[in-house]
C-alpha cells in the first residue's frame, strides 16, 4: 500500500460511495470528486478488497461504528455498514 501518512483521508460516506460505484468511475474521477489524492483512493480500494462478506448478518449484534482516523478503520466502518467484516 502507498504511504499515505499525513494525507487527507476519505470519510465513511465517501468509502461507501466508492463501494457502491466502483466500476462506474475511475480512481482519477473519485479523487477529483472527493478532493483526495489518487494514491489515497488506490489505498482505499486495496483495503476494500480485503473485506469479506459477513455471514449470518441477522445474528450479528448492532454496534456503534468507532474509528480512529486510520484508513483501515474508516474502511472497516463503511464495510460493516454494508455487511462486510
Amino acid at each position: 500500500m502507498a504511504d499515505i501518512k499525513g494525507k487527507k483521508l476519505p470519510t465513511v460516506e465517501q468509502v461507501e460511495a466508492i463501494m457502491t460505484e466502483w466500476g462506474n468511475h475511475s480512481v482519477q474521477e473519485f479523487a477529483s470528486r472527493f478532493d483526495l489524492e489518487e494514491d489515497v483512493i488506490e489505498a482505499t480500494i486495496e483495503c476494500l478488497q480485503r473485506l469479506k462478506r459477513a455471514t449470518n448478518t441477522h445474528d450479528t449484534p448492532a454496534m456503534s461504528c468507532y474509528r480512529n482516523d486510520t484508513l483501515e478503520s474508516i474502511v472497516r466502518c463503511a464495510g460493516s455498514r454494508k455487511g462486510y467484516v
